[in-house]
């Protein structure tokens, strides 16, 4: 019975450990749904990689939110150094009008941002003409938020809100206001 015992705690332990990306997954969405945000898309390429497109209703500035969820530790490892995933976040607004001095705009700030490297906190701007898009990557251990037998959900939205606040004042100042 030992022996069952343990294996069987083996399994649970690598399914629970595959399934804390997916448990981000929607501990994300309803954080989004409650700033006011609908999921429009949402694409699963591999078993650890999910990509979620957000499309916010009545937002002063953002248009729209991609969030990548890639999972790079799996089973036995996760243990040992956490279950990091990489989190992207891609940030868009959108301008109906665009004036000649914006093609400027947009050619400046894709020349400060030729070499930056959306980091750790480090956003990059990207202009397309009419969207704008503000990207930022972190590298986080999803297991400090979500555990075997609970989920620290205050401290997840809170982390999230931190991201969503610094993209969104990163884009403010490039948002176009109609009267």
């Amino acid at each position: 019975m030992g022996i069952f015992d343990l294996a069987k705690k083996i399994t649970h332990s690598r399914e629970f450990t595959s399934s804390i990306d997916e448990i981000f997954v929607g501990e994300l969405i309803n954080f989004m749904y409650k700033k006011g945000a609908v999921l429009i898309e949402i694409n699963s390429p591999t078993e650890s990689s999910h990509s979620l497109t957000f499309k916010f209703i009545n937002h002063p500035v953002l248009y729209m939110l991609r969030v990548i969820v890639d999972r790079k530790v799996e089973g036995i490892t996760s243990k040992i150094i956490g279950s990091q995933a990489i989190l992207t976040f891609e940030a868009v607004i959108k301008n109906e009008l665009v004036e000649p001095n914006d093609v400027l705009v947009m050619y400046q700030t894709d020349f400060k941002n030729m070499f930056k490297i959306p980091l750790f906190g480090n956003v990059k701007i990207n202009h397309d003409l009419n969207y704008i898009i503000a990207t930022t990557t972190y590298l986080k251990d999803l297991g400090k938020y979500i555990k075997s037998d609970s989920v620290d959900r205050e401290a997840l939205r809170e982390e999230l809100n931190l991201i969503l606040n610094t993209l969104t004042e990163h884009l403010a100042p490039l948002k176009k206001k109609f009267d």
